[in-house]
């Protein structure tokens, strides 16, 4: 059997739109649960003191951050304010 570079591989998973958009899902999510634990880590913070700055259950905070895309923009904002730092959104047009 003949090696497939990744590049093949990508290709022939994602040949549908709805196959496309749940890829891109799952980069934004990626993305989301990189920027909390960088947020975190940057403010030295461990979860049980976050969650003490967010006046939420560490459990809370766990489900917080396995799942960012649930949560609300004020949210998300309090957890980056807990954190020292800010959110900015930007829209992008294809």
């Amino acid at each position: 059997m003949k090696p497939v570079s990744m590049k093949e591989l990508r290709s022939r998973m994602l040949n549908t739109e709805e196959a496309r958009q749940a890829y891109a899902e799952t980069d934004r999510e990626l993305a989301m649960l990189a920027t909390l634990h960088e947020m975190r880590e940057h403010a030295r913070l461990n979860k049980v003191e976050l969650a003490r700055r967010l006046d939420i259950s560490p459990g809370a905070l766990t489900r917080l951050e396995k799942n960012p895309l649930g949560a609300s923009m004020k949210t998300l904002e309090r957890y980056a304010s807990a954190c020292g730092a800010s959110i900015s959104l930007n829209v992008e047009y294809k």
